[in-house]
């Protein structure tokens, strides 16, 4: 992995594409965060630029640039399936390629596709219990793909051993490794993101191995004033403390948007499982768990009050109402937003540009904390989001129209338009 984000300080004279940016502070912070490395499995079927979601989510981490040391992104283009002429992700990819080693910004790593290194890859991240690993991924690398629910699955599994490895060779002093869900918004409060929380609960907790990201509902009710507090002395301030409880893990959501420890996910590499553990029917995720599940307590959920997760809604979400993918929550975003998306150009002219234009005002408001209440707004265990097509038309969801030539959010450059 080559040096960091050293260069980005020139960010605005850059393509959007290459020039993710960091919110700084110059206040010193009551906890300093562990320097991390993120990455993010770049799924072509994701609706959002994957640059823009990536500079929202590196801007929401931390309120430290220098505690993000190593950005990377693995593309999970899968192949035979996704568009061989080109998906509109291709082009924002070729820009990141482009710019890499020249701005230090992001790595991009291709999905891994000889077999030798695949089954090297397997190795070093599973072992089977009774038998040989090296025999078992052979054949796990060389079965018949007939759907291409099964080759996006195979594309995903192996992408998550790569996040694996990229975090065994994270570069000296990395000590959290974090894999973003390509299409989750984050909000921070204050001088305390999700790494500071984070390297916060790793110091207090000797046994946990990843944490997963309080939701929406952890951080709103972190706020609210326990029985055993004084009123006159309670204010949403007041919550100063941050809480590893592995009761609150939802195992169910998989490793997106976990924070790993980097020397105690290595400690436990390779893990343990059984071989039907290993399929692509049960996935990358099952192993994973399977495999960590023999530790103690090596996943917990984090109840905080100063940030939070959430993802756009799935069908697990369940909704009451019209439930708005993300592309469609975006695209009305966009259109209430002004008249200006057609400056987008370039590396996006092969998306919706009032989309990629909606991507910005919904992480813009995340950012700034103008999201509705949970109450109707959340689904599946307030992990995901239920977008309301009457509150955007309401006006929930839109920002000024920007007359500056730079995109900027909460006044801290993106880059250029």
């Amino acid at each position: 992995m080559a040096p960091g984000f050293s260069l980005l300080l020139a960010a605005a004279a850059l393509p959007l594409a290459a020039s993710l940016s960091f919110n700084s502070d110059a206040s010193e912070l009551s906890v300093v965060a562990k320097k991390t490395m993120v990455a993010t499995v770049l799924k072509h079927t994701q609706a959002a630029p994957v640059d823009l979601m990536l500079s929202h989510q590196i801007r929401t981490l931390s309120t430290s640039r220098k505690s993000v040391a190593q950005v990377a992104v693995i593309n999970a283009k899968v192949p035979g399936v996704d568009n061989p002429l080109g998906t509109p992700q291709d082009p924002v990819v070729a820009q990141m390629k482009r710019s890499y080693g020249t701005t230090g910004a992001v790595q991009v790593v291709d999905l891994e596709a000889n077999e030798t290194q695949q089954q090297e890859l397997m190795k070093k991240v599973f072992s089977i219990r009774q038998g040989s690993t090296v025999n078992f991924a052979k054949k796990f690398f060389k079965q018949n793909l007939t759907t291409p629910s099964m080759k996006r699955e195979m594309a995903y599994f192996t992408a998550m051993l790569q996040f694996m490895d990229l975090c065994s060779q994270a570069e000296y002093g990395v000590e959290i490794c974090a894999n973003m869900d390509g299409e989750s918004f984050l909000h921070r409060q204050d001088q305390k993101g999700l790494l500071e929380l984070a390297s916060e609960l790793f110091d207090g907790d000797d046994e946990v191995i990843a944490l997963q990201p309080p939701s929406y509902c952890d951080y709103t009710q972190a706020h609210r004033r326990p029985a055993w507090a004084k009123k006159d002395k309670w204010t949403n301030s007041s919550f100063t403390k941050c809480v590893a409880n592995a009761t609150k893990a939802k195992l169910e959501a998989g490793p997106a948007n976990m924070l790993f420890n980097r020397v105690r996910l290595l400690a436990a590499l390779p893990l343990s499982v059984n071989p039907d553990d290993l399929s692509l029917e049960k996935g990358f995720d099952h192993a994973l768990l399977a495999g960590l599940s023999r530790w103690v307590g090596p996943i917990k959920g984090m109840q905080c009050g100063h940030s939070f997760v959430i993802r756009p809604a799935g069908k697990e979400a369940k909704c009451k109402g019209k439930s708005l993918p993300l592309k469609a929550q975006a695209l009305a975003a966009g259109k209430l937003a002004g008249s200006d998306a057609g400056r987008f150009s370039g590396e996006y002219a092969s998306f919706n540009q009032r989309v990629v234009q909606g991507i910005e005002v919904l992480a813009d408001r995340m950012e700034r904390g103008l999201v509705p209440g949970p109450t109707g707004s959340v689904g599946d265990k307030c992990m995901e989001m239920c977008a309301s097509s009457e509150r955007i038309k309401d006006g929930h969801g839109v920002v000024s129209r920007r007359t500056s030539a730079t995109l900027q959010l909460q006044g801290h450059t993106v880059g250029r338009v």
